[in-house]
């Protein structure tokens, strides 16, 4: 409050000077106009004698006049609206990113003061968006922290009975280890999500065989497509080399494999191509799953979004939302095309030059 208080008497001592400046200023152009007038007249002495004192009290009332009309166009035009951007900027600071500033016709259109005043509302918008997602981030986490590790404790409770059989406690056992894997797994997906979203982590480039890296990469969920009787008609184009971040991608194609492999029913059929088309060498994963709605795919690259709950304890929506900020990082492009009832295909798009 007391460096408040500060700032508005000097604003009110600054104010106050300036004003003292233009009106010393407006008295002596006026005067040295009278006087350089007069230069060189006829006027006897006694003439200008007996009228200075009218002529010098118009020049006071004058210059007093057009001070005040300075002073009320700068409150009004300056003073005012510099109140409003400093009331915005506290407002800002203290947290309420809500706060806007409304201006009035009295500020020209194209101003400083204008683009000023509407990139301060946008900031505070933005800070707004910001907290919105950093709470709902927040509120997620929680929520996704807290079913395993309930999961988890309940079991652990259960361990402890004595009359429990090999059977059973080989089964809670197992609950337990499945749950860790599954919290691991998120806990690395938030840490890979932070280090991406503050470029923390930056691709290294490097030249190999995309279907060479396509194989390898499926030869991992091979238990997966056997235990599911999935049938897999993989078509790769041998000769296309790119120039791209192989962990990165890594990470984007086995998300993407792991859900075509999870969303298809047993006995269902998963497509895996890819081509060189121009400048791009495309990659297309298909599979014969529940496909998703219109609505779904507008979401379906945002954090914790889950369009299937029924499959909810075999993910925690950060999947995607991790696969979107990569493709984003190595300046690739992706798409989906699905169909409920169908399947969904994801289209993987990587510059090869």
């Amino acid at each position: 409050m007391s460096k408040n208080n500060n700032f508005k008497k000097q604003k009110f001592l600054f104010s106050l000077m300036s004003y003292i400046f233009i009106f010393i200023g407006i008295s002596f152009i006026l005067t040295c106009s009278i006087i350089l007038f007069l230069y060189d007249s006829p006027l006897t002495e006694e003439f200008i004698r007996s009228r200075a004192p009218r002529t010098f009290s118009n020049v006071f009332i004058l210059s007093f006049i057009f001070t005040c009309i300075v002073m009320i166009i700068k409150y009004y035009f300056f003073d005012k609206q510099i109140d409003l951007i400093k009331n915005a900027t506290d407002e800002i600071n203290k947290g309420n990113y809500t706060y806007k500033i409304y201006t009035d016709s009295k500020i020209q259109k194209n101003s400083d003061l204008e683009y000023i005043i509407e990139n301060i509302n946008k900031i505070s918008e933005q800070f707004s968006d910001l907290e919105n997602l950093q709470n709902s981030f927040l509120s997620n986490v929680s929520h996704e922290l807290k079913t395993p590790l309930t999961v988890i404790k309940n079991y652990a409770n259960l361990l402890e009975n004595e009359n429990l059989n090999s059977e059973e406690r080989n089964t809670y056992c197992k609950i337990i280890s499945d749950t860790i894997s599954k919290l691991n797994s998120l806990v690395e997906n938030i840490l890979k999500l932070n280090k991406l979203e503050n470029k923390k982590i930056l691709p290294k480039y490097s030249k190999f065989n995309l279907a060479d890296f396509l194989g390898q990469t499926l030869l991992t969920f091979e238990q997966i497509w056997e235990e599911k009787n999935i049938l897999l008609d993989v078509n790769l184009d041998e000769n296309i080399f790119i120039n791209t971040d192989k962990t990165l991608l890594e990470i984007v194609c086995n998300n993407i494999i792991s859900n075509a492999l999870k969303f298809t029913e047993p006995n269902g059929k998963v497509f895996i191509s890819c081509y060189k088309d121009e400048s791009y060498a495309s990659i297309y994963i298909q599979d014969t799953g529940c496909g998703i709605s219109n609505e779904t795919g507008k979401h379906i690259f945002e954090k914790f979004y889950q369009g299937d709950t029924s499959h909810k304890e075999q993910g925690n929506g950060l999947g995607l939302a991790l696969v979107k900020r990569i493709i984003d990082v190595l300046g690739a492009e992706i798409a989906i095309k699905s169909e409920v009832g169908v399947g969904s295909t994801f289209i993987i798009k990587i510059n090869t030059k």
